[in-house]
Formats: C-alpha cells, structure tokens, sequence
C-alpha cells in the first residue's frame, strides 16, 4: 500500500510504495498541489518498487 509523503525537493504532497494507490493516497490534493519533479527530473520518484515497476507519480 502506498502512503502520502511531502517531497523534500518541492515541499509538494507525493506518495512513496508500489505506485499502484496513488489516486487513493492522494484524493483531496488538487493536481497543481502534486509534486511533479520526477515528471521534470528531479525528486525520488516515489520508490525503488514504483520505479522498478513503472509506477506513476501524480
């Protein structure tokens, strides 16, 4: 299961697991509240098992 995190690049809400919860773990955060750095290069990308995987990051 994943859980919300704050992204310590942006200071914006992210996840961290498996990257297959994410809409769960991240309903009530607007899109433009996300972190988006793995979209641009930077930041964790969620997890090594997210990565692994292809998990997304919204």
């Amino acid at each position: 299961m994943c859980q919300r995190v704050t992204c310590k690049n942006c200071g914006k809400a992210t996840y961290r697991g498996c990257g297959m919860h994410v809409e769960q773990v991240l309903s009530g955060v607007s899109k433009s509240e996300r972190c988006d750095c793995a979209q641009s290069g930077g930041g964790s990308g969620g997890g090594l098992i997210a990565r692994l995987l292809g998990g997304r990051k919204n």
